[in-house]
C-alpha cells in the first residue's frame, strides 16, 4: 500500500495553473498574471511600457506560440497605436499554428482597421498558400479591401474562392453583403443584384448595400423599387431599414425630383422614429431644396439643432429659385447673426 502511495504521489504533482480549492463547477485553469492581462486587458492608446514587459513574459515563458495569447497581443498592439508590432507577434507564432484562422484573421484585421488593403490582401493570399481555411469573419474584411481599393478582379476571385469553401450556405449574411457592396461600388450592379438574389438570407446590411449601390451608379429608380420591396417585408417583421438605408432612398428621391415619394418617406420615418437622426434631416433638407419645396424646406431646416452652411446653403437655394426674394433676404441675414460664413455659392 505504501509503496502504491509513493508511486501515486510521484506521478501526481501540482499544477501552477489549476486551482484545487474551486467548487467542481467552477473549477478551471489559473492563468498566471502576465497571460491574465494579456487575455482581459482593455485596449491601451498609446502603447504602454507594461504590454511591453507583458509580451517578454509571454515569450519568455514560452507561450508566443500560443494561437490565442498571439491574437490577443496582435489585437492589444493595434488598439495601442502600434500596428508595426504586430506582425512580429504574428510570424513568431504562424510556424506552430499555420492553419489557425483566427491567427490569421488577427493580423488581417489589424492591416484592415489601419487602412492598409493592399496589405490585408497581401495576407489573405499568404493564407491560402498556407492551406489556412478562412471563415466568415475572414471574408468581409478582405472583400471590403477590394472594395477600398476598388479591386474587381480581385474581389471575383476571393467570390469564388468562397464558393468553393462553403461561405455561402451559413446563416450569417455577412459574407454575401460584403460581395453585393463589392460589386455595386465597381460598378457590376449585375453581379451585385445576383449574390443579393441568392443569399439564403437577406438582411438590413445586405438590402443596403443594394440600394446604396444602385443610387451611387445613377439608377436612382431601382433603388427605390428596392427600398419599397425592403419596406413591404420590413411590414411583416423580416427586415426594417436603418438610417443608411434610408439616406440611400431619400438621395435617389432628391436626384429624381420625387417629391411625393420623398414626403411619403418623411411620413414613414417619422413613424418609426429615425427622423430624429441629425444626417437624416439634412438629407430630408437635400430632398426638399431639390425638389424646390421651400415650405417643406424651412420646417426640416428649423429643426435642425446645428445650422451650419451647407444647410442653410439649401434652403436659401430653394427660396431663391422660387423667386422668394424677401424670404431669400430674410434668411441670409439670419445666417449672418447666426455667425455662418458664406461660402462661394452665395457671390
Amino acid at each position: 500500500m505504501l509503496q502504491h502511495l509513493r508511486l501515486l504521489r510521484r506521478s501526481v504533482r501540482p499544477s501552477l495553473f489549476f486551482n484545487p480549492f474551486a467548487s467542481p463547477t467552477l473549477r478551471r485553469p489559473l492563468l498566471p498574471p502576465f497571460l491574465l492581462f494579456i487575455s482581459s486587458s482593455p485596449p491601451l492608446t498609446p502603447l504602454s511600457p507594461s504590454l511591453l514587459r507583458h509580451h517578454a513574459l509571454v515569450v519568455t515563458s514560452g507561450h508566443c506560440t500560443n494561437p490565442f495569447f498571439s491574437a490577443k497581443l496582435i489585437s492589444l498592439y493595434a488598439a495601442s497605436l502600434r500596428p508595426d508590432l504586430a506582425p512580429r507577434v504574428f510570424f513568431a507564432s504562424l510556424p506552430a499554428n499555420p492553419l489557425d484562422t483566427f491567427l490569421w484573421n488577427s493580423l488581417i484585421k489589424t492591416h484592415f482597421s489601419d487602412s492598409g488593403f493592399a496589405l490585408s490582401l497581401q495576407l489573405f493570399t499568404k493564407m491560402l498558400s498556407w492551406g489556412a481555411r478562412p471563415n466568415h469573419f475572414t471574408i468581409p474584411m478582405v472583400v471590403s479591401a477590394c472594395s477600398e481599393l476598388l479591386e474587381l478582379g480581385t474581389g471575383s476571385s476571393i467570390h469564388c474562392a468562397s464558393i468553393k469553401f462553403g461561405l455561402f450556405s451559413r446563416d450569417s449574411a455577412g459574407v454575401g453583403s460584403s460581395f453585393v457592396y463589392m460589386y455595386a461600388k465597381c460598378g457590376v450592379l449585375g453581379d451585385a443584384f445576383k449574390v443579393f438574389d441568392e443569399m439564403p438570407v437577406k438582411d438590413v446590411v445586405s438590402w443596403t448595400a443594394l440600394i446604396v449601390g444602385y443610387v451611387r451608379n445613377g439608377e436612382c429608380e431601382m433603388g427605390l423599387v428596392c427600398f419599397n420591396q425592403m419596406h413591404r417585408l420590413g411590414a411583416d417583421g423580416e427586415v426594417r431599414p436603418n438610417s443608411r438605408t434610408v439616406e440611400g432612398a431619400l438621395q435617389a428621391c432628391g436626384s429624381l425630383g420625387a417629391l411625393w415619394e420623398g414626403r411619403c418617406l418623411h411620413v414613414f420615418l417619422t413613424k418609426i422614429g429615425l427622423e430624429y437622426h441629425d444626417s437624416i434631416k439634412s438629407s430630408l433638407l437635400s430632398v426638399y431644396s431639390k425638389c424646390e419645396s421651400p415650405e417643406d424646406a424651412f420646417l426640416v431646416f428649423e429643426e435642425l439643432p446645428e445650422k451650419d452652411v451647407v444647410s442653410w446653403t439649401a434652403v436659401v437655394g430653394v427660396h431663391a429659385r422660387k423667386g422668394l426674394i424677401l424670404d431669400c433676404i430674410k434668411l441670409f441675414r439670419s445666417m449672418q447673426d447666426s455667425g455662418v460664413e458664406p461660402d462661394g455659392i452665395f457671390c
